[in-house]
């Protein structure tokens, strides 16, 4: 092998450890634990396939191969992990047999049973070489085997899930190790060719690159999907951020409703704690801003006069849009000046949308932005500057 074969191996046992280290967080959560259980195990793989640790086992050891041989456990520790780790995963949404989540423990220890046995009946000089002889060649046949099993097992439920996943984040760590198991295959396939045939030298390098490949991927499969939580704060964060115009445009009107001096923006851009909890919050005050407006100031008159100016829109959902804009700026500018409430019996029809949960409140929100920009127009500003929709004051004498 080349030297930059060494230096890669390098970088595998670098990138491998440093997403350990940074999901270390996952060891005190119970779903999150086999993620990190596979990390460690693929970090452990990582330390053992480099030249010193090798050279260390055999000369602490005196046994010839050794440290071959401690690396192959380990691997097939690896393979069967990623197996384990796929089969938990479907487990979590779908119903699975007792066999299926037996059976990577099952294979690993088979395998392990029938390396460590091969290894003391191969002669020293047959053990680990570039083609399998005598004894070792059952050995071959038995890795190919239980490589080919977990590679498939695995790649068949990552392929399955990372094609169907929601959300994209986790649709894009199962697709990585998807690839990375499926990337097992060829170098399966390869290792078979070189073991029992006369292979070019070359093809050893597109084997290491194969196996360089299923290394990665796998380390950023199961990395990624702790960005998912992160992705989802940031994009929380980033829609309180677009609604904040508006919350403080109505908050400015209906101060009966502010419990806590409402944040500076400065403030508000700084604050990164429960992202999802924040966004709602915010949602719920624009939706009670609102209906204090419709309940307190608005007329019966106000809400036709609004619905008349919108109709000219010639849209549907433009002209509800445009209708609650206008009444809204017209009830602000009233509670603003400190005008008397109506407390009139109306109909809701103009209130926007309502939108509860986690799944729609994305919806809500496109809704709410667009009539803010819509409160910001000549046309809702005209409107509000003109309409009269208040009893005329009794006459004093």
């Amino acid at each position: 092998m080349p030297s930059w074969v060494e230096t890669l191996r390098g970088v595998i046992l670098f990138i491998v450890w440093t997403v350990l280290v940074l999901r270390i967080s996952a060891l005190w959560r119970a779903p999150q634990r086999p993620v990190w259980v596979v990390l460690l195990v693929l970090a452990t793989g990582s330390l053992m396939i480099q030249a010193p640790v090798g050279r260390w086992f055999d000369s602490t050891t005196g046994v010839a191969k050794a440290g071959e041989l401690a690396v192959a456990l380990v691997a097939l520790t690896d393979f069967a992990a990623v197996w384990w780790f796929a089969v938990a995963l479907h487990r979590a949404g779908h119903a699975t047999p007792l066999w299926l989540r037996r059976a990577p423990a099952v294979s690993a220890a088979t395998m392990a049973a029938l390396a460590l046995a091969f290894f003391v009946v191969t002669p020293a000089a047959d053990r680990f070489g570039a083609q399998a002889h005598g004894w070792w060649a059952g050995y071959a046949v038995a890795w190919i085997t239980f490589g080919l099993v977990t590679a498939v097992g695995a790649g068949a439920l990552f392929w399955r899930h990372g094609i169907t996943m929601r959300s994209p984040v986790l649709r894009l760590s199962m697709l990585a190790l998807a690839v990375g198991t499926t990337a097992e295959l060829p170098y399966l396939v390869i290792r078979a060719v070189r073991w029992f045939t006369e292979a070019p030298p070359t093809l050893a390098l597109v084997g290491f690159w194969c196996s360089f490949t299923r290394f990665v991927l796998v380390a950023l499969g199961c990395s990624l999907a702790a960005l998912e939580p992160l992705r989802k704060a940031a994009l929380y964060w980033y829609r309180r951020q677009r609604l904040y115009g508006l919350w403080m445009l109505l908050r400015e009107a209906t101060p009966e409703l502010v419990v806590m001096t409402p944040r500076s923006r400065t403030a508000d851009v700084l604050t990164f704690s429960n992202a999802w909890e924040q966004l709602h919050q915010r949602v719920i005050d624009i939706r009670d801003s609102i209906t204090f407006l419709h309940d307190g100031w608005a007329s019966p008159r106000l809400l036709e006069e609004a619905s008349s100016k919108a109709a000219e829109a010639g849209h549907r959902e433009r002209e509800r849009l445009l209708a609650a804009a206008c009444w809204i700026e017209a009830t602000r500018r009233d509670a603003l000046a400190g005008a008397t409430k109506l407390h009139h019996e109306l109909d809701k029809d103009l209130l926007p949308e309502v939108h509860a949960s986690e799944s729609t409140v994305h919806r809500e929100i496109r809704h709410l932005l667009r009539l803010h920009r819509a409160l910001r127009t000549r046309a809702v500003h005209a409107f509000a500057d003109t309409v009269q929709h208040r009893p005329p004051a009794a006459a004093t004498s």
